[in-house]
């Protein structure tokens, strides 16, 4: 299939998802899996027919194919989010903003290829190990961080916007469907892994005074997991404490320790658990330390 035909039969494959019946738009996202995996080069070539059609969401006239639309641009996210990445951002955050959570629930998953395209940029695959990047690379990973930390705080925004203050729930999970319930969605998804940590950790210059402790109390850890014999890993209790949402959480990281010793080992525990907890970057502190929040003051 050349890429004209390919680009004609994507085009015709979209207008189904807007206004077709249900056993259509289900029979034209098939298709377009399966024209993905048949002609995926030229298919990354012609991806961007999906564009012209981002506009005319409004015009859509049935929920179902509002849906449908939103869930069958996944691979099209796929291929255009690393060259279209604002473009495809700025209808997420319209078309999250929707009154039907359906609808909400499709472009949040199609949304999990911007994040994809923002953490393959940011930390690309090296090989082998030690490999330096490419100039392409490098301006890539800097556009990207700057994407990044623009998406989290285009959706802070909205969170504020439709944040309902009455509704006194601990998790997320526990919310009514809501607009600012996908938005917390959205978010955490984003927020919840490795990259964020490191994004906030390049935005956030660490005190050399806090640095060396941090290192200090690293290398305390590792000892403990070995002489515990922990089944957890230093990243483990750094994720563990990045993540948490309330002092709480400070004993699921006393437990990766704890191997039933006596009062002087669990003593020890506490303590170490205690200086880690406040020399690490925690992400409900914007990726700072505790202590990083006292030197601020």
């Amino acid at each position: 299939m050349s890429q004209q035909e390919t680009k004609n039969e994507l085009r015709r494959l979209l207008s189904i998802l807007t206004t077709g019946s249900r056993d259509e738009f289900k029979k034209a996202k098939k298709e377009i899996e399966s024209l993905w995996h048949r002609e995926t080069k030229a298919f990354q070539a012609t991806a961007h027919v999906a564009l012209e059609f981002l506009p005319k969401f409004n015009q859509i006239e049935n929920i179902a194919n509002k849906e449908a639309f939103a869930s069958g641009l996944k691979l099209f996210f796929l291929a255009l989010a690393d060259d279209h990445f604002e473009i495809l951002k700025d209808f997420t955050l319209k078309i999250i903003q929707h009154e039907n959570g359906h609808v909400r629930e499709a472009i949040r998953n199609t949304a999990e290829w911007l994040y994809c395209s923002l953490t393959s940029r940011m930390n690309p695959f090296m090989y082998p190990e030690g490999k330096k990047l490419t100039d392409k690379q490098k301006t890539e990973q800097v556009k990207a961080r700057g994407q990044y930390e623009n998406y989290v705080k285009d959706i802070e925004m909205l969170i504020d916007k439709y944040d309902a203050r009455d509704e006194n729930v601990e998790f997320i999970e526990e919310m009514k469907p809501s607009v600012n319930k996908s938005l917390q969605q959205l978010w955490s998804r984003l927020t919840e892994g490795r990259s964020y940590q490191k994004l906030l950790e390049a935005t956030n210059p660490i005190p050399p005074e806090i640095l060396i402790k941090r290192k200090e109390i690293e290398e305390e850890l590792d000892s403990m997991l070995r002489e515990t014999e922990s089944m957890f890993s230093l990243r483990d209790v750094k994720d563990a404490i990045f993540n948490e949402e309330d002092n709480d959480d400070m004993m699921k990281v006393v437990v990766m320790f704890d191997r039933g010793g006596d009062a002087s080992e669990l003593s020890n525990i506490l303590e170490l658990v205690t200086d880690a907890w406040n020399y690490f970057p925690h992400k409900v502190l914007n990726g700072l330390s505790p202590a990083e929040k006292l030197l601020e003051h």
